[in-house]
């Protein structure tokens, strides 16, 4: 026999609700002036009025109020999901608004403020209905929360609305009334962080009063103050005009005035082209669309289905040398905290979960962990990137930005995938610009890489040994063991080969380099970063790794002709310089050059040769999909025995920009231009020529007395001579 029963709940269980879902008291308060801007107010005034007889605290907003039956079937409904799931809609017009509340109990907030209060509140064409409710005594007498009933009283004449629309919420019988200044403070900042920086601050505004303590409030940094102490600002707007896709920024460095030998730097650039990054940085198997475009540079087609797009972005950065520069330290960096990320908005409507406290949609964390120097995380960044509705979302429900039925996101089809490669690139804009300003902080701060060393205990072996265990502690040994078991095995060969058999060659910084990727790996691990974040840094490593394998294998010297290692560095590239439609040509190889012999270890000359080849490809594809005028890439390969007095050279000449670094930054690790680049391929040659004592040069094809149609870079592999 089966017999139906249900739930009950005792009225005990408001004051329950109230008192053990709200942590504090500021937080009860931002709860309630969370459900001010749900209800499109324009402004709130918050009083804490803790000299008052009695005591009160009274949010009183300009939203658009609640008529009896938003009362009773909504505000007293615990629970309610009016604005849960398919009723969280955006607030009418104007500002169409996406509800901050959605579990229904906020309002029960008042509970951990105080014993009693009292509502009033007036929609369009109602009248004001005001609500007193004696919570304990409510509780006290109703048995069950459906017998707790309250009089809900038709104003015949206004009590707080003589004209307009809103609500006022008082409540006394105050549980603490011994609010200290620091509290007092914390409020005021927790509840202006409801503004959001990039919108236009009158569309929300929030006003608290303190009687008889106004001098609490004084001197608080606002959202301005917060962004003015960003020394980086970088502003980007990317549009499709005349055919072609546009990048106009503008850079800002201002460092703080107390450090006066660093220089203030500003540039700005309209109608640029955008560089991408890499689309395998993505490492996603549905980028298979976006990678056959195999585009350098932003095109028309790829903004199809997202439109214009804007940010306005803000860069800390976070040593207290330069934070606290300004005052302050403690303040701004607990706004930070809470107010860090790169949100997106559309049509000024914030789009969520972007930019939410552990949201990384850009992937910048794990970038970070690899290139700590050059990456700043998101916890460094406040930034707003805007689209627009008519232009991001199709009609048909089928293409362009489509936003999560959850209103979690955006759907993450082919077009938001594109959108995030785009906005990532833009962003590797600024980190690119952004280098040489950090340079001279970091130099400023006595912290400059190259003569930063990993602690005296921080030796590989026992760090290793704490990531194996640390893999098998957490159960990682599927998504990285493997990786790491080869990065160990293959870091003790090199260094084995590096002190045996490669005189002279200075490594130090590569060997540092492993360490310390090795030493965030395992914070990675111990801080219980997804696994996407672990392989990223694991696969990093590797790379790392395999890229210096011909500079570390055991290569004796050799006596070969010049022609045949050029042949080798190009004959592997073919298809590619074939598909890309890169002119290319090595005289040598067809008599019109004199070959030449020289003794040296064959693959290391070998190596440094395919990453000239490959620097060469990249800058003269770029260059011509920038200027779009007919020239095809061009790239050359050429032998000149008898030009230097030192020995006979290599050149490889291209029609790219030329060089912009000069050539002591060139041969700098970590130091490129290159979007996603290592900055590792010329640190790599410059080391090998150095240790089979030749020289790399930088010159131009002009000086070579080059072809004409080579009017870039020419890169010098100098040889010393026989006689020398």
């Amino acid at each position: 026999m089966s017999q139906q029963a249900s739930f009950k709940a005792r009225a005990h269980i408001l004051k329950l609700l109230g008192d053990q879902l709200i942590g504090n008291d500021r937080l009860a308060i931002f709860e309630l002036v969370k459900n001010a801007y749900d209800a499109n107010a324009t402004e709130v005034n918050v009083l804490l009025d803790l000299d008052a007889i009695p005591p009160k605290i009274r949010i009183k907003d300009n939203g658009f109020g609640m008529d009896f039956d938003t009362i009773t079937n909504k505000w007293m409904e615990l629970g309610t999901d009016s604005k849960r799931g398919k009723n969280r809609t955006r607030t009418p017009k104007p500002f169409e608004r996406l509800p901050l509340g959605e579990k229904g109990v906020g309002r029960l907030a008042v509970h951990k403020l105080g014993t009693k209060m009292k509502l009033v509140t007036k929609a369009s064409r109602n009248p004001e209905y005001s609500i007193d409710i004696d919570w304990p005594s409510l509780i006290e007498n109703s048995k069950f929360i459906g017998d707790a009933n309250v009089l809900v009283t038709t104003n015949t004449s206004s009590v707080a609305f003589k004209e307009g629309t809103g609500t006022v919420l008082e409540v006394t019988g105050l549980h603490r009334t011994d609010w200290d200044r620091r509290e007092v403070r914390a409020l005021a900042k927790l509840i202006n962080s409801l503004v959001s920086p990039f919108e236009t601050v009158s569309d929300f505004k929030v006003i608290l009063s303190v009687p008889g303590r106004e001098p609490w409030l004084q001197d608080l940094p606002d959202v301005e103050d917060i962004l003015n102490s960003a020394i980086w600002r970088f502003d980007f707007e990317i549009t499709n005009a005349d055919g072609k896709s546009k990048l106009s920024w503008d850079y800002e460095f201002t460092p703080p005035i107390q450090f006066k030998s660093i220089r203030k730097n500003t540039l700005r650039k309209a109608n640029d082209s955008l560089e991408l990054l890499p689309p395998p940085f993505y490492s996603d198997d549905d980028l298979n669309e976006i990678q056959k475009n195999d585009h350098l540079l932003l095109s028309p087609d790829m903004l199809s289905g997202i439109g214009p797009i804007k940010g306005k972005c803000y860069f800390y950065y976070l040593r207290k040398e330069v934070l606290g520069a300004g005052g302050n330290y403690q303040y701004i960096k607990k706004y930070l905290d809470d107010q860090t990320g790169i949100r997106v908005y559309r049509d000024g409507i914030r789009v969520f979960n972007y930019g939410e406290p552990g949201d990384d949609w850009l992937g910048l964390n794990p970038r970070r962990i690899n290139k700590p120097t050059e990456i700043l995380g998101t916890n460094s960044i406040i930034a707003g990137i805007s689209i627009n509705l008519e232009d991001s979302l199709d009609p048909k429900g089928t293409e362009g930005l489509q936003e999560k039925t959850n209103r979690e996101g955006f759907d993450e089809n082919e077009t938001y995938r594109r959108f995030k490669w785009i906005v990532s690139s833009a962003f590797e804009k600024f980190f690119i610009l952004h280098r040489k300003d950090r340079e001279q902080i970091d130099k400023y701060l006595g912290d400059i890489r190259e003569v930063s060393k990993p602690s005296p205990d921080a030796t590989f072996e026992k760090i290793i040994d704490e990531v194996n265990a640390s893999i098998k502690k957490h159960g990682l040994e599927k998504e990285i063991g493997k990786k790491v078991e080869y990065i160990d095995s293959e870091y003790r060969r090199m260094r084995e080969v590096a002190l045996n058999t490669v005189k002279g060659l200075n490594l130090a910084v590569i060997f540092h380099e492993v360490e310390r990727e090795i030493l965030a790996l395992n914070r990675a691990i111990k801080k219980g970063e997804s696994p996407d974040t672990l392989v990223r840094i694991s696969e990093h490593l590797v790379s790392l790794l395999e890229g210096f394998q011909p500079l570390l294998r055991r290569n004796e010297l050799k006596t070969f002709e010049i022609s045949k290692v050029i042949n080798n560095a190009i004959s592997p590239l073919e298809r590619r310089l074939k598909y890309h439609k890169i002119i290319h040509s090595a005289p040598v190889l067809t008599g019109e050059d004199r070959d030449f012999t020289i003794t040296a270890p064959y693959g290391l000359v070998l190596a440094s040769l395919q990453n000239l080849v490959e620097n060469a490809m990249y800058w003269a594809r770029l260059k011509t999909e920038k200027e779009k005028a007919g020239k095809a890439p061009a790239i050359g390969i050429f032998t000149l025995p008898d030009w230097f007095e030192e020995g006979p050279a290599i050149v490889v000449a291209d029609n790219g920009k030329g060089f912009t670094l000069t050539p002591e930054e060139a041969v700098k690790p970590f130091i490129t231009e290159r979007p996603g680049g290592a900055g590792l391929g010329l640190y790599f040659v410059n080391l090998v020529m150095e240790n089979i004592g030749g020289r790399l040069l930088f010159m131009t094809p002009e000086e070579l007395e080059l072809p004409a149609v080579y009017d870039g870079a020419a890169v010098v592999l100098l040889f010393k001579s026989r006689k020398q």
